[in-house]
């Protein structure tokens, strides 16, 4: 199935998303993690778009998603553009999925949003705070991944090193969706790169949000990779007895990206939490 490209102005901004299935069913939004976009969520989406109306958000200065003149990417900005987003599609109640950054963003949107509007939040490998452990990882992924490229295996074969569960095809279609033409036969990033060097300059961390956890009454699922070193099985418990209506539930075979290393066990688990 393939979604539809559509965009909308929020907050001076063009924003880009993917439309997948029936406006009349209930809505299901996807936010990608950093430096991602939205169709690193395509291998998962053919198990929901036939029960949900499912979108997914190219996030600011992401994807086809516009950037800030003055490169504004606090977890502030994101909430404001979410806020917009949902106000211009007119979403009542809506399901929320939110991997990494994206996770983040949408436990901030979740904690601080009109109560009911969330039906039920999904974190996927968010870390609420910081650790010297996924500095490091944040750290190698970002210096990592190439800024310039002569052919998307170039960039496919770093994601292959950094996330082994990855396939090798799913790698090549991250690259070829995070990559344009620089006009000189090369490839360059998508996103805005003064992203790469603001999180450098934070030394890799990021906004503690662990005081917001407690203000998320919606029914909450904390999911992890098995072996993701982005976010701990001990800090994914905290968060889930944080959380007033929280579970954890960890994805075998996955690290940072379960959704992409694992997708059928994560579309199995996601199910049997939308459908409870």
């Amino acid at each position: 199935m393939e979604p539809a490209d559509r965009y909308l102005e929020v907050n001076g901004l063009r924003l880009h998303y993917l439309d997948w299935g029936n406006p009349d069913f209930e809505p299901l939004l996807f936010l990608h993690g950093f430096m991602g976009h939205a169709h690193t969520w395509d291998n998962v989406i053919s198990g929901f778009a036939d029960r949900y109306r499912v979108l997914a958000l190219d996030q600011r200065g992401h994807g086809e998603s516009g950037w800030p003149e003055e490169a504004s990417y606090t977890i502030y900005d994101h909430y404001v553009d979410l806020c917009g987003f949902v106000e211009a599609l007119d979403l009542k109640e809506f399901n929320l999925v939110g991997h990494s950054m994206g996770g983040r963003n949408a436990l901030f949107y979740a904690a601080c949003s009109t109560p009911n509007r969330i039906k039920r939040l999904i974190l996927v490998d968010a870390r609420p705070g910081n650790n010297a452990e996924a500095s490091k990882a944040l750290r190698d992924f970002v210096l990592s991944l190439p800024l310039r490229i002569h052919v998307v295996e170039e960039a496919a074969a770093v994601f292959r090193k950094l996330y082994p569960y990855l396939s090798e095809e799913f790698c090549c279609h991250i690259v070829k969706h995070g990559f344009k033409e620089a006009g000189d036969g090369t490839l360059i990033p998508r996103h805005d790169t003064r992203m790469n060097r603001l999180s450098e300059r934070s030394n890799f961390e990021a906004e503690e949000l662990w005081p917001f956890l407690e203000n998320i009454a919606c029914p909450t699922m904390v999911i992890r990779g098995e072996e993701s070193p982005f976010l701990s099985r001990s800090e994914a418990e905290r968060m889930s007895v944080c959380m007033p209506r929280a579970e954890f539930q960890e994805i075998s075979r996955s690290t940072h990206l379960p959704a992409q290393e694992n997708p059928v066990a994560f579309t199995e688990v996601i199910l049997r939490f939308l459908n409870s």
